[in-house]
């Protein structure tokens, strides 16, 4: 963020949409084992209802935090508070990261998309690689970067 904050600073005219897509819900939370018992079913449905909104909860309070921190470095980069506007989606199913990031990108009709990657665990920054190389493969009507 600190890379588009210098490249961006103080200019006028620009918005910037600050996405996170939130992960897939664990495995464990898309299926349980059933049962056959009705009631028991039903009651196994409610109770993985209810653990996917907690998981959902706890993901998007995650994600607004880390959207506060990008905007407090852009706003400390010189970028006004009303150019930047934070939004957090759930894929739908069978839904990638990329699909949803396109999506928006062409709804905001933006023309970057600027993919960020951390210093994270060796899963999570070969995910961002695929990330940003399917971006660019798809995304032929943005420009795309893939930044550190």
């Amino acid at each position: 963020m600190k890379y588009v904050g210098k490249i961006v600073g103080k200019r006028t005219g620009i918005r910037i949409f600050l996405l996170h897509v939130l992960p897939p819900l664990p495995p464990e939370l898309v299926e349980h084992g059933g049962s056959e018992n009705p009631r028991k079913e039903a009651r196994l449905d409610v109770d993985q209802k209810a653990e996917q909104n907690r998981w959902v909860s706890i993901a998007n309070k995650a994600s607004q935090k880390r959207l506060d921190e990008a905007r407090a470095l852009l706003r400390t980069a010189g970028v006004s508070t009303g150019a930047v506007k934070g939004l957090t989606c759930e894929p739908g199913a069978n839904q990638e990261a990329a699909d949803v990031i396109l999506d928006m990108a062409r709804e905001c009709k933006c023309r970057t998309i600027v993919v960020g990657r951390e210093s994270v665990a060796w899963f999570q920054k070969l995910f961002n690689e695929q990330l940003a190389d399917e971006l660019h493969r798809r995304g032929k009507e943005f420009t795309v970067w893939a930044i550190e």
